[in-house]
């Protein structure tokens, strides 16, 4: 096929598990399957030990724990079957109308974006990878605000685009991070607009963000959240999202405010931790909501 050209065989897996698992979520009653995802998420467990490993080490640091405690051994299956559910229930969020997505979702704090809104400066809400992010997004789409989002650039191209596509379908205007794709300038546009940027910042992608502490350790979160706030005047807003029994539930903060020192420089440290503060509150209320599959610190 000649969308496989230059692909490497991983790039291929990729693809068509992310597509296949579409199909999946799509063509299945609900309850059908929700088990299937589930065992899909038991599955996973089981045969992948490194990805259990880092997940088993990151529910520690969150837990206080040795790693080998039978309460994190079990937060690790339990973060594996949240994580699986995710990957379902946001498959089937362009099926669901607007009556269905509020039926299951919680939503508070929504009078900080209304607040911005009424001001015209957009809104900057920072999430950390918890529950099903995508959520709000649909939710405040299905309610008449403009959200969108900045997400990894993935590979293959053909991966990407279906990602884009999909989180389309369910209202989110997505700004690949692609270092060609003037990514700062697009997003700074869109406040200018008064749109909603949500950005998933609990991972530091680059490698030059920074440091700030977390469960006792430091880690390294980005930049880019505080840099948009304090260079465009957007307020910048926690809305960490956490699974409930049938659907979602989102919490909207204050924005997050600090003594301007007039450097720029120093702000951008600050504000970092002040979002780290909020996202270990949030990750300590709902720890196995929390999926983080890749190493969360330095080892």
């Amino acid at each position: 096929m000649s969308g496989e050209r230059g692909e490497s065989p991983r790039e291929r897996i990729a693809y068509w598990g992310y597509a296949g698992a579409q199909t999946l979520a799509q063509r299945l009653s609900e309850s059908t399957g929700r088990r299937v995802f589930r065992w899909l998420a038991h599955l996973a467990h089981a045969t992948l030990p490194g990805v259990r490993a880092t997940v088993a080490a990151n529910q520690a640091r969150v837990l206080g724990q040795p790693v080998d405690a039978a309460s994190v051994q079990a937060a690790t299956r339990e973060a594996f079957e949240l994580y699986g559910r995710y990957w379902f229930e946001t498959f089937r969020l362009p099926m669901m109308t607007a009556a269905q997505v509020g039926k299951r979702f919680d939503m508070k704090g929504l009078e900080n974006i209304d607040a911005a809104m009424e001001a015209g400066t957009g809104i900057i809400a920072a999430l950390p990878h918890m529950g099903n992010w995508d959520a709000p997004g649909t939710w405040l789409d299905r309610h008449g605000y403009r959200v969108a989002a900045v997400a990894e650039e993935l590979k293959p191209a053909r991966l990407l685009e279906l990602f884009v596509r999909h989180r389309e379908t369910i209202g989110i205007h997505v700004i690949p991070l692609s270092a060609n794709a003037n990514v700062g300038q697009q997003v700074a546009r869109l406040l200018g607009e008064n749109w909603i940027v949500a950005l998933v910042a609990d991972r530091d992608l680059g490698g030059r963000g920074v440091e700030v502490e977390m469960f006792g350790a430091t880690r390294r979160l980005p930049a880019g959240p505080a840099l948009l706030s304090l260079s465009t005047g957007a307020p910048l807003v926690v809305a960490p999202v956490f699974t409930t029994e049938d659907g979602w539930a989102c919490r909207i903060g204050p924005p997050l405010h600090i003594d301007r020192t007039g450097e720029l420089r120093a702000d951008i440290v600050t504000l970092p931790r002040r979002l780290a503060a909020a996202f270990e509150r949030a990750i300590a209320a709902h720890p196995t909501d929390w999926h983080m599959f890749q190493p969360a610190w330095p080892a």
